[in-house]
């Protein structure tokens, strides 16, 4: 792969049934590059004050680096999530959690932890909210049809 380009493929389980979270029923592929963030010449991240200056969607991203980290730590690195620190931040964080099972937090682990290190780095755990997010938008399609 070039320079910052891995390739992985992500399995997460995903379906729309009544409710309006996404369950964990089917099977999905998901693969793409992952890309280092990097910032158009000129254009940085705010450093005012968050409060003063975030926008929905930084406030968005926000939360999604905080949550990471109010989980991560707590057993082994504070820089990766292990199995059980990520069946906590499922089951507190996301409403399917509610039916998430251990069979399928072992799928979900296996499928997001590419290294093998029986962990989650961010990495990996921003590949997971990825797919959750093209789940949310298929979801979201498939209601306005």
């Amino acid at each position: 792969m070039g320079q910052g380009g891995n390739s992985h493929t992500l399995f997460l389980y995903t379906s729309f049934g009544r409710s309006s979270c996404p369950s964990l029923l089917h099977l999905r592929p998901f693969s793409g590059p992952l890309q280092p963030l990097s910032y158009p010449k000129g254009i940085y991240p705010r450093s005012k004050s968050l409060a003063e200056m975030e926008t929905p969607l930084e406030k968005a991203l926000t939360t999604m680096v905080t949550t990471f980290h109010k989980y991560s730590g707590r057993e082994g690195s504070k820089l990766t999530l292990s199995r059980r620190e990520l069946k906590e931040l499922i089951k507190k964080e996301l409403c399917l959690g509610e039916k998430l099972q251990e069979s399928g937090i072992d799928e979900l682990m296996k499928s997001l932890d590419k290294n093998s290190d029986q962990e989650i780095d961010f990495k990996e755990y921003s590949v997971f909210l990825t797919t959750l997010c093209m789940a949310y938008n298929d979801f979201f399609l498939e209601e306005n049809k």
